[in-house]
């Protein structure tokens, strides 16, 4: 063995050994219960945690309501996708959005569906919508109901 190797043995199993000594027992904690709830959080901050760390957001957090979401799209003979920015994470809105994108006349009515991996076609509400994440991107089928004067807008996941 060389010296490097035994210096860095001896080093990791220092370390063990703090964090070891450091860590309360299973019997000290059992026979602590009595404390206090600020003697319990002083030991939670002394483990080295600090509050900074308390409070970070989490990875998959939700998309503040106020913040514009940008959700790509394209139609199956398109290359290219094309954003779509919405303001508000609601159903007129991404029907405004669709519109404007895809020349539809503000007057007609627009209907927005969702269909599943499985095939299924679901008609969109703003719950569905609310669910959407910055960058989701959609295949979209944008059909004209003729008998019923109104647009179909149908995005494929």
């Amino acid at each position: 063995m060389t010296i490097g190797s035994n210096l860095c043995n001896e080093m990791s199993n220092l370390t063990f050994r703090k964090d070891r000594e450091s860590k309360r027992s299973i019997s000290q904690a059992l026979t602590n219960t009595g404390s206090s709830p600020q003697e319990n959080a002083s030991h939670i901050n002394n483990t080295g945690l600090s509050d900074d760390h308390m409070d970070r957001p989490s990875k998959h957090a939700r998309i503040q309501s106020g913040r514009p979401v940008s959700v790509y799209v394209k139609k199956t003979e398109e290359r290219v996708y094309s954003a779509l920015c919405l303001s508000k994470l609601t159903l007129d809105c991404l029907k405004e959005e669709v519109a404007t994108k895809y020349a539809i006349p503000k007057n007609m009515p627009v209907k927005i569906y969702k269909r599943t991996r499985k095939g299924l076609l679901i008609h969109m509400d703003t719950r569905m919508v609310e669910q959407f994440q910055d960058e989701d991107d959609f295949l979209v089928e944008v059909n004209f109901q003729n008998k019923e004067g109104i647009f179909e807008v149908t995005f494929l996941y």
